[in-house]
């Protein structure tokens, strides 16, 4: 089996890809698996041997100091490699936990050597996909500091409006969303009476629609002005590279 092509999307989104590029990218043998909701997909300690592509449902980064504390650190959608920042590195330092049902597929290492090795471009492009996944993490340190909970929920909602558009699974500004209020509660840091009221009042502004896994967000850009949202770090404007 190959790759899916939402690996593909991704980075047409944000360069141009040649002929052979594409070519080069279905043409990735994969090991695809599938996890339910609070399956471990990659493991805390773990030799990096093969990366992992989310191509359905969503993931996080969650980082164990003992058997009850646990933070999380990054929410993964289709698309994401959610390990390929431990390509160099001798073991992986967090899980990467399924939320919901996902599918992923997993990329053996030497592959991706070989890649490194005959395709520059394709290497910097990935590379790059390391570094937006970086950029995320700085947002989420910074919204945490300073935005309030409806204010941080709101922007939640705009990033994970953006990061799906990238891949086509928007459609009528809706995306599928497997995580509920509690889940989304937990992975912000915030009590669940802390994320009912930041989401009653995303909605009494008419700003969220959120019901039976299905997100809504009836004026992206009204919610993005009023959440100071906004997206370079996601790096969506196509450049050379």
């Amino acid at each position: 089996m190959t790759i899916s092509r939402f690996l593909e999307y991704a980075l047409c989104r944000r360069d141009t890809l040649s002929d052979l590029e594409r070519a080069v990218l279905r043409d990735i043998p994969v090991h695809p698996a599938k996890y339910q909701g609070g399956e471990i997909i990659v493991h805390q300690g773990a030799a990096p041997k093969r990366s992992c592509l989310l191509v359905k449902g969503m993931a996080t980064r969650e980082h164990r100091f003992n058997e009850r504390a646990k933070i999380t650190s990054a929410l993964h959608v289709p698309g994401d490699f959610v390990d390929l920042h431990a390509f160099l590195l001798t073991e992986i330092d967090h899980d990467v936990v399924a939320q919901g049902e996902c599918s992923v597929e997993f990329v053996d290492r030497d592959i991706l050597e070989e890649i490194s090795r005959e395709n520059p471009h394709l290497i910097r492009l990935l590379w790059h996909h390391t570094l937006i996944d970086a950029k995320l993490h700085r947002v989420w340190i910074a919204t945490r500091a300073r935005l309030s909970a409806f204010e941080r929920t709101g922007h939640m909602m705009c990033e994970l409006h953006a990061r799906l558009s990238v891949v086509g699974l928007v459609e009528d500004n809706a995306f599928h969303c497997p995580i509920d209020q509690r889940k989304l509660a937990g992975i912000l840091g915030y009590s669940a009476v802390h994320m009912n009221r930041a989401v009653q009042k995303l909605r009494a502004h008419q700003l969220l629609e959120w019901s039976r896994g299905r997100v809504r967000l009836p004026d992206p850009d009204a919610l993005a002005s009023l959440v100071g949202f906004d997206p370079d770090y996601l790096e969506l404007t196509p450049t050379h590279r």
